[in-house]
């Protein structure tokens, strides 16, 4: 007791302290590794004024936050976590390995230094915006007829803003814009040969169309092309398509906001929202993409939605064949979609007044998938996709083996490993951020007897090198959590792969207006503060924080809202590619709304 009273007399001990941490914070936010010469820090006047006055603000913060932080155990976990994922993502990000945290004895010190002056930084922050969030308050909106008319209409007075915003984006880039993936998926429909069909042994060579992306996308998106061939302009077919999916991603987008209405959301929140979707360039761009995940990120928006409602309010026969229906298309819209389902619904059972409704839904969504995929498709003759989509993570460790500890193989296994991989190719293209180029090696004719072999390969190695297999699973999704890892990209150039093919799809003359939207695209990322919600790691990192709020809130029931967003990152994690935008595409867009709808329900009480 008395050395609290002494603590909180003393000024001069205090800052002190605060001089001390300040230098450390700052130190492990600005000072650079080389894992060459081993310099932390080449002077630049500039580097060093910045140094000065990002202390001095770090001290002032420490002067106004740090006594008042409580004692809350799971803030103390997360940001021993956030510290520690600044640590290793950053040497990870310099040199694809561990070796700036505990690679010598200096980087260890300066790994503890850092620890220290990261830690306190961080935890101190979240325990200040959580009392400010508890706080938090909105006040109403005078009176004027924009207002009144997001007041009365919230779905019209958003679909007529979002089309105006999105008017030029549509203009510029008429008629779609074209990836990689859905050129594919149409060169499949129109029986013209495409890389999926290199990777898999067709089940009926008459049966061009593979599960390789949702066979309900590539059908309408096929569809549209095959009647713009057919009338004589492939643009008009595949602006059809964009029309479709223009008004889907408005009308579903503004349907959230009809919800939030709903659900009594202050009209500042409202309004803020509008604008994000307004003016987030994720959200024009990827209407106008030809993507499959565009129409699955608008399920899983409608799906957090009555996911919510399972959570709040008593589910009726009506809600339930929705949910279903939405269920349903969700797993129809993405093939890794049942795991958000999985991963999710199951936990409404602690719900008692909507047991009965989440079983008959889960049942149901449960029976249509294993009749999806185990029956209706295999009778249509529908090729799946290949066993390599699930082994990126196994492939990339040997591959990693292969480029760090060749010499460690013995002869046998390097013979085995070449009949389900390429391992020459190997050795040129590994890339430790991308699979693809490893899987893409992958023998179509493989048995499952050599797969079983490779795995017994796979585990021998990995009892010899383990630190090799846990770097490369690492590399493979480390800026799903590292915030200053920035892989924001949209879809906006042309893609030539249908020129090539034969077909007359291009972009009209405004190239202009479609170099600033562009530019303004590819710019938001560096707005301050703005451009972090287009930043994976800082939304993971978001949701992460969200879940340690409920806990301490003693309001744990809503975690289940933000399970399908945590079911992506996990999905994130195993995937093929590290910080791939378009993975964290649905997560990102239902961020907003699961903000406004979690600040509803929060407790105004302090644990």
């Amino acid at each position: 007791m008395r050395k609290e009273k002494r603590w909180k007399n003393n000024d001069t001990l205090k800052t002190i302290l605060y001089l001390i941490m300040s230098i450390c914070s700052s130190f492990a936010f600005l000072f650079k590794l080389d894992p060459q010469k081993i310099i932390i820090y080449s002077r630049h006047d500039v580097d060093i004024l910045v140094y000065a006055l990002v202390t001095i603000a770090i001290f002032i913060f420490y002067r106004n936050f740090f006594d008042k932080n409580a004692k809350r155990t799971t803030f103390k976990v997360l940001s021993t976590m956030f510290t520690l994922l600044l640590i290793f993502g950053y040497s990870f990000d310099t040199t694809d390995s561990a070796f700036l945290v505990y690679g010598n004895l200096t980087f260890l010190i300066i790994s503890v230094v850092k620890f220290l002056g990261l830690y306190p930084l961080i935890y101190t922050g979240l325990n200040a915006l959580y009392d400010k969030v508890l706080d938090f308050k909105v006040g109403k909106f005078k009176g004027s007829k924009f207002t009144d008319y997001l007041d009365k209409h919230p779905f019209k007075f958003t679909c007529i803003v979002l089309l105006i915003c999105f008017l030029p984006y549509i203009i510029a880039y008429y008629p779609a814009v074209m990836g990689y993936d859905p050129a594919n998926q149409i060169k499949e429909f129109m029986g013209i040969h495409n890389r999926y069909w290199d990777s898999v042994i067709m089940l009926d060579p008459n049966v061009t169309i593979t599960n390789f992306n949702p066979v309900i996308h590539t059908l309408l998106l096929g569809s549209c092309f095959k009647l713009g061939v057919n009338i004589g302009s492939v643009n008009l077919g595949l602006f059809l398509y964009s029309i479709i999916q223009i008004a889907c991603m408005i009308c579903t987008l503004a349907y959230s906001i009809k919800f939030l209405k709903r659900e009594k959301v202050p009209n500042k929140i409202l309004m803020a929202i509008v604008g994000i979707y307004a003016l987030v360039p994720i959200f024009p761009f990827y209407s106008l993409s030809t993507n499959k995940d565009t129409f699955f990120v608008l399920w899983m928006l409608l799906y957090t939605i009555k996911l919510y409602e399972l959570i709040k309010h008593k589910y009726e026969r009506r809600n339930v064949i929705t949910m279903i229906l939405i269920s349903l298309f969700l797993f129809l819209s993405r093939n890794n979609g049942i795991y958000t389902i999985l991963l999710s619904l199951p936990f409404c059972f602690i719900i008692k007044e909507n047991r009965k409704a989440t079983g008959i839904i889960l049942a149901t969504v449960l029976i249509g998938y294993i009749g999806y995929s185990k029956v209706l498709l295999p009778a249509l003759k529908i090729t799946p996709t290949s066993i390599r989509e699930v082994l990126s993570i196994p492939f990339q460790q040997t591959a990693a083996l292969i480029q760090k500890d060749e010499d460690l193989i013995e002869e046998k296994d390097k013979e085995l490993i070449s009949k389900i991989l390429d391992y020459e190719k190997i050795k040129k293209e590994y890339d430790p951020e991308l699979a693809d180029r490893v899987k893409n090696t992958y023998n179509k004719y493989t048995t499952d007897k050599e797969i079983k072999e490779y795995f017994n390969i796979w585990f021998k190695y990995l009892l010899k090198r383990p630190l090799v297999y846990i770097d490369a699973t690492i590399n493979n999704m480390y800026g799903y959590f590292y915030p200053n890892t920035v892989r924001w990209y949209l879809y906006t150039d042309y893609n030539t792969k249908l020129e090539e093919a034969g077909f007359d799809y291009h972009f009209n003359a405004l190239e202009g207006l479609r170099t600033i939207l562009s530019g303004f695209g590819n710019a938001f990322q560096y707005i301050p503060l703005l451009g972090l919600y287009v930043n994976i790691g800082f939304i993971s990192w978001t949701y992460m924080y969200l879940v340690g709020c409920l806990i301490v809130n003693k309001n744990s029931k809503w975690i289940i809202l933000l399970l399908p967003a945590l079911s992506l990152i996990l999905v994130c994690i195993a995937s093929p590619a590290n910080a791939y935008f378009r993975y964290s595409l649905p997560y990102i867009t239902t961020l907003p709304m699961t903000l406004a709808l979690l600040n509803q329900n929060k407790k105004m009480s302090s644990i």
